[in-house]
């Protein structure tokens, strides 16, 4: 069986029902995530499981579940790629001293310093 991503609508008015969603779910075979949004009343559950049998469970401590969606879960590679933020500029090359390798930084990561009259001071990065 492939793993899927079943999302359902389901009724939590105390934390009662909830529990007792929690626990009719994770009883069944396959089950590999569960995830309970209380706000959207989103119940979200992925793995090998039937989502036929996910509505009989709930069905069985007097739930009416709706399911909202039926499809494959994000891949975690997905998420990382969505987790990368993008500069506004490219950062640029640094050559130090030691070594011939380049150390990229970002224009931003850089501060400069002047604390004497003529103009000397450091330069922080």
């Amino acid at each position: 069986m492939t793993v899927k991503k079943v999302e359902m609508k389901v009724d939590i008015n105390c934390g009662k029902c909830k529990n007792q969603i929690m626990q009719a779910v994770t009883e069944l075979e396959g089950v590999n995530q569960v995830v309970l949004d209380e706000e959207k009343s989103l119940l979200t559950v992925v793995g090998t499981m039937d989502p036929i049998c996910i509505a009989e469970q709930l069905r069985k401590i007097k739930q009416k579940p709706v399911v909202v969606n039926i499809g494959p879960p994000k891949s975690p590679e997905a998420k990382k790629e969505e987790k990368k933020p993008e500069c506004c500029k490219p950062c640029l090359p640094y050559y130090n001293n030691t070594c011939d390798l380049p150390y990229y930084y970002n224009t931003r990561d850089m501060v400069s310093v002047s604390t004497y009259d003529n103009g000397s001071g450091c330069t922080i990065v």
